[in-house]
């Protein structure tokens, strides 16, 4: 994979974690304020920004890996 793929992916992972950032910071604020009824529909919005910020960190491992093995 040469530099500009590699530095497109880091791009299209950084997009991805900060737009998890942007739903976990509106959610947090959606959870003071939601009845106890509608809890459960933002949790699972919470559990798949958080699935989003896991996804993202997965895909900065590989990053790392491809990166280290072309300085080997």
């Amino acid at each position: 994979m040469n530099d500009e793929l590699v530095l497109e992916e880091v791009r299209m992972a950084k997009n991805t974690i900060a737009d998890a950032e942007s739903e976990l910071t509106r959610l947090m604020s959606d959870i003071q304020a939601a009845p106890r009824a509608e809890k459960t529909t933002i949790s699972e919005a919470l559990h798949s920004a958080f699935q989003k910020l896991r996804d993202a960190r997965e895909h900065f491992a590989q990053l790392e890996t491809l990166i280290r093995g072309k300085d080997a």
